[in-house]
């Protein structure tokens, strides 16, 4: 029985590395490009990462799943799902994020974030497009004891594609600075970012971005998403602070599309994430 609790204790110390709401990557098309997405931002993940990308879905369902740098007692599942509005009142979606803590069938730490967006378009001709959207986030953290916070925090963005090729993207997270805790009280991670993607050649997307943690140091990424084929894409990327490596791959077949990423850890195993969806 003490080893039990000492293991426990352990694990959930380490786990504790990453949690507090921190940026999981629930899309393995934006972790295969190095996290680079603010400025990509086009399919129903977009609510995690820009929420204005979501003025190009029309209806689209994502779930996904990940143990964390291979940890087996960390479960990371993320879904959403979005459907534009009639009459030119833009796209809403719903989405999930969920990060559990578990050992001998306990879970000792629970992070949900649950997520209600809007996104619309200011203009849009033949050539270019400018939007916006929000994201209202419900966050629930609870512990096996039952102990348990909440907060509500909002999340704005906004995208200008510029001659079909160029587009930028501009994400603040946590607009409000939400503190979550009663005696020892943290910020939720909040953070500016500001990206850019451009189309050299048909079916290929470069982008470039960097973020910034307030209270934190500058992150910097950069990805490449290459269409090798009518339904495969291959990916890559790279991201400092923390310093990773990611590749992935996408499969699109008759709307259904399967992605894959694996990201390196400078400490810690990598991560193999893996995410599954349909475009009605």
């Amino acid at each position: 029985m003490k080893k039990t609790i000492i293991l426990a204790v352990i694990l959930f110390q380490a786990a504790l590395l990453l949690a507090v709401f921190d940026d999981y990557n629930p899309s393995a098309r934006a972790r295969g490009m190095g996290g680079a997405y603010t400025g990509v931002a086009d399919d129903v993940n977009s609510i995690f990462y820009n929420p204005a990308g979501l003025t190009n879905v029309n209806m689209e369902a994502m779930i996904g799943f990940s143990q964390l740098n291979n940890q087996e007692f960390t479960e990371f599942k993320a879904g959403a799902v979005g459907i534009k509005l009639p009459q030119n009142l833009g796209t809403v979606a719903l989405g999930a994020r969920l990060f559990d803590v578990d050992f001998e069938e306990e879970t000792l730490m629970s992070e949900q974030i649950w997520s209600l967006s809007h996104a619309f378009s200011l203009q849009k001709d033949i050539h270019s497009q400018i939007s916006v959207g929000y994201t209202v986030n419900y966050n629930l953290l609870q512990f096996d004891d039952d102990v348990r916070d909440e907060a509500f925090a909002v999340d704005l963005g906004a995208t200008a594609l510029l001659h079909g090729r160029t587009k930028f993207g501009f994400c603040v997270t946590n607009l409000r600075q939400v503190v979550m805790g009663n005696n020892n009280q943290n910020t939720l991670p909040s953070k500016l970012s500001l990206g850019v993607s451009y189309l050299p050649y048909d079916q290929v997307t470069t982008s470039i971005e960097v973020r910034k943690d307030f209270g934190q140091e500058t992150e910097f990424m950069g990805g490449v998403e290459a269409k090798m084929l009518e339904i495969l894409s291959l990916r890559f990327g790279v991201h400092h602070n923390p310093a990773t490596w990611n590749a992935g791959v996408g499969l699109d077949v008759e709307g259904i599309k399967i992605d894959f990423s694996y990201s390196t850890h400078t400490v810690l195993p990598g991560t193999i994430y893996g995410n599954i969806g349909y475009k009605f």
